[in-house]
């Protein structure tokens, strides 16, 4: 993440917020995912959700 706007400057007055998108995640890592701000994504029979808490506030970088 912390690179990204060294590599696309083009975007270096945006915001910039993580995901992580999945088939599988453990609760155990889900949490760990969730607690370093990143959005969490699960992937089934073809469709994408978010799975985050309603209180979910996600780390800007």
């Amino acid at each position: 993440m912390q690179r990204f706007r060294r590599f696309f400057p083009e975007h270096k007055d945006k915001k910039l917020y993580g995901i992580l998108a999945a088939v599988h995640v453990s609760p155990e890592l889900r949490e760990k995912i969730l607690q370093e701000g990143f959005y969490v994504a699960r992937i089934h029979d073809q469709v994408f959700e978010l799975d985050i808490p309603d209180n979910f506030q996600p780390q800007t970088y």
